[in-house]
């Protein structure tokens, strides 16, 4: 008898799962009940996973009094589980080339564009002898500067396609990277300084403060791209290590 007491004090203590209606009830502002409220739906029912809710839920309780948020804490109701879905596991996993080659093309063309336009623009800025320049835009042209983007963005896709490891297990070989990446990288740069004599009119030479501006525009049109279609990786952080299909 004294035993079976002793159990049902013991399971009486235990904390279980919180309800909708009791985290209204715990201090937590409403972010930080949805975030308890995502990770008991995590739990599935699991009562075991009960403990360690309420000890997130409690240091949520204390975290908020100096304005931290569970997102700074713990990022997601999963890595507070501990747990990380298939499709997060997928993803993480995922190699750059596996996301298409105009996928691939969009992102470097607009990362090109967005590097160039920096350099150029703080050329520019801070070139003694930009006024002897207007008229003749050469490289630093913005016709030339947008093809020379689109290209490289086509051909280091292509490349990017052609050296990923294979699902088939096939390794690349190693000439063949070196080959294919030296032939793309030399025939962009000689379209590179082919449309450098572009005549004026088409490829006129911008002041440098508009080069900026069409940098720091690069840069969020960069980020969106990425957070649209999840690109991780390239050549602003390699990651081609997962195979490509055939």
């Amino acid at each position: 008898m004294t035993e079976s007491k002793e159990q049902t004090q013991s399971q009486a203590t235990q904390p279980t799962l919180p309800t909708v209606q009791e985290l209204a009830t715990s201090g937590l502002t409403k972010r930080n009940q949805e975030f308890i409220r995502q990770m008991v739906i995590l739990a599935n029912g699991d009562e075991s996973k009960a403990k360690l809710i309420t000890e997130v839920g409690a240091k949520l309780l204390t975290a908020q009094k100096t304005g931290q948020t569970a997102r700074q804490l713990y990022n997601s109701p999963a890595e507070a589980m501990g747990l990380k879905t298939v499709e997060e596991k997928q993803e993480e996993s995922r190699g750059y080339a596996s996301y298409g080659f105009w996928p691939l093309a969009i992102d470097n063309a607009i990362a090109f564009f967005m590097m160039f336009s920096f350099m150029f623009g703080l050329t520019l800025l801070f070139s003694r002898n930009t006024a002897s320049m207007q008229g003749s835009g050469g490289a630093a042209g913005i016709t030339s500067l947008i093809l020379t983007s689109i290209l490289g963005g086509v051909f280091f896709s292509a490349v990017t396609l052609m050296i990923a490891p294979r699902r088939d297990g096939k390794h690349v070989s190693i000439w063949k990277k070196i080959v294919v990446t030296i032939v793309a990288f030399a025939i962009w740069f000689v379209a590179y300084l082919g449309f450098a004599y572009l005549p004026p009119i088409i490829n006129p030479l911008l002041p440098g403060w508009a080069y900026i501006i069409f940098a720091v525009l690069a840069f969020f049109g960069f980020r969106y791209w990425r957070s649209k279609t999840g690109i991780r990786g390239g050549f602003l952080g390699t990651n081609t290590t997962q195979s490509r299909s055939k």
